[in-house]
């Protein structure tokens, strides 16, 4: 195993589906120093001269076939995340994006750049699952960021509420 360290930047999508459940994928590789399986947000690296909301698009097409969804702001961002894949040792920063789809159904993703290999499992978590605490999970804040993408999603609905967002 290579421990080569190389540097990223990387765009995450907090997805949501109509019940407000956000997607997640398991993966085998060891993240945030944690060993064994993590549960983590759909994305990845950003390409040259590429704007993050450009990658997020382009990532959770390419790793879940799914085309219509509605991107919305940069809702946090973490520095220096560090982890394995693919035998190598990753550092990066990362942005979350908010984003939403008006159904659960997953297409046909995972083509052409490993990511049939590197996703064991996918599923749509609730906001008391999250809370739970129970699996790995990661980035450790996502419970905030959930909170942050729902009021986006209300908002961009056109729904008026009041919501209390958690600080990241």
């Amino acid at each position: 195993m290579s421990w080569l360290r190389r540097r990223r930047r990387s765009a995450r999508v907090v997805l949501l589906d109509p019940a407000g459940r956000v997607l997640l994928f398991r993966g085998e590789s060891t993240a945030d120093s944690v060993e064994g399986p993590s549960w983590y947000l759909p994305g990845g690296g950003i390409l040259p001269f590429e704007s993050v909301e450009a990658a997020a698009r382009r990532e959770l097409r390419e790793e879940t076939g799914i085309r219509d969804m509605t991107l919305g702001p940069v809702i946090g961002q973490r520095a220096d995340v560090s982890f394995t894949f693919r035998g190598r040792r990753v550092v990066q920063d990362e942005w979350y994006v908010a984003g939403r789809v008006p159904t659960p159904h997953m297409g046909t993703g995972r083509h052409g750049d490993g990511e049939r290999r590197a996703v064991a499992a996918h599923r749509w978590w609730t906001r008391d699952e999250l809370s739970a605490g129970d699996r790995h999970v990661v980035p450790p804040e996502i419970v905030g960021l959930v909170h942050r993408a729902a009021a986006w999603a209300l908002a961009d609905a056109g729904v008026v509420r009041e919501v209390e967002l958690p600080d990241l």
